[in-house]
């Protein structure tokens, strides 16, 4: 039979290619002919290799189903440890999370730590395995699981030298701390990472930190406070190049000055935010992004209300200079 590495490679690069030009299905479906011509001529290892690949494609593609089926092949065809057994049960993991499946998701996370324990997984790759499972137990409330883990991973990270994932994993101890409740735990730890975020100009750890801080804030009923960190969130997210940051950010300055009266504030922070995320991202991601929060706005201020908010807005960004602040469409 003719060795089937050449084919296999030449179909993986392919898919490579497709993947990058968003053409997910088709590269999914190059995969799956590169793992059945190692099927054929008996690779079994090089079978579920490509065949796990293919079931990563099908969750990003939407089709957990397909995903699944591709997982338990991987499984059936590989060690009970090893790099792509551990893969395989990840990967189901990530398809619970998607399903909100959060048992099921601790569950296949353990089984990927036990499974690539035993082939020495090096520290990132544990240490996200340990963030995973910490999220489905957050799901589940199960918070002092979530708090171990996170724990374990914010060391293995230390021991790796990896200073900012590790600045990472303290955040989320943190905000695993102030769900259960454990509020001055929690202030201890954000005072840490902020710390080792400051001395490494790290400013998206930096976002996220205040954005903590902004509901630290809101639990304690201080919304002036909580202000005062969604706008340095901001401007952390703006220095990082951080979009989800920025998104987040601008969405609880606009929830803190609806709720506090002042709806040019409101929608200020919403249009600008359209704008800033339309240049980062593209118009697409910058709508699903904030026309959402804007139709709700519009809806809860009434339809004459909110005109006279957006021409005013808009008024004022005119006398201020060229406006570039306006999102497209706000209704």
């Amino acid at each position: 039979m003719t060795d089937p590495d050449g084919p296999a490679q030449a179909l993986v690069a392919h898919a490579k290619d497709l993947v990058r030009r968003g053409r997910i299905g088709e590269a999914r479906a190059e995969l799956d002919e590169a793992a059945a011509l190692h099927r054929r001529a008996g690779h079994r290892r090089d079978e579920a290799r490509y065949t796990q690949f293919a079931a990563t494609l099908c969750r990003l593609d939407g089709d957990l189903a397909a995903a699944k089926v591709r997982c338990r092949q991987v499984l059936t065809l590989c060690t009970a440890t090893g790099p792509v057994a551990a893969a395989a049960h990840a990967e189901l993991g990530e398809i619970a999370l998607a399903e909100g499946s959060a048992a099921d998701a601790v569950a296949a996370f353990g089984a990927a730590l036990d499974t690539g324990g035993a082939c020495d997984s090096g520290a990132a790759a544990r240490a996200a395995l340990l963030r995973k499972r910490a999220v489905a137990s957050t799901a589940m409330a199960r918070y002092p699981d979530a708090i171990a883990d996170l724990e374990a991973a914010h060391d293995l990270l230390v021991r790796a030298g990896d200073r900012s994932g590790a600045t990472r994993a303290l955040i989320e101890v943190a905000t695993a701390l102030r769900h259960a409740g454990r509020t001055a735990d929690a202030e201890r730890v954000v005072e840490h990472a902020e710390g080792l975020a400051t001395d490494d100009d790290d400013h998206a750890a930096l976002a996220d930190l205040h954005l903590l801080r902004a509901a630290q804030a809101l639990d304690r009923r201080d919304p002036a406070a909580a202000m005062q960190s969604a706008q340095a969130a901001r401007r952390e997210a703006l220095a990082a190049n951080a979009p989800t940051s920025y998104i987040g950010a601008a969405h609880t300055i606009a929830q803190l000055a609806d709720a506090a009266g002042d709806r040019q504030g409101a929608y200020a922070a919403l249009a600008t935010g359209w704008v800033t995320v339309g240049d980062l991202l593209g118009g697409d991601i910058a709508r699903m992004s904030f026309a959402p929060k804007l139709g709700e706005l519009h809806k809860r201020w009434g339809a004459a209300a909110f005109a006279d908010v957006k021409r005013s807005y808009e008024a004022r960004r005119r006398h201020d200079g060229p406006d570039r602040a306006a999102p497209p469409t706000t209704s």
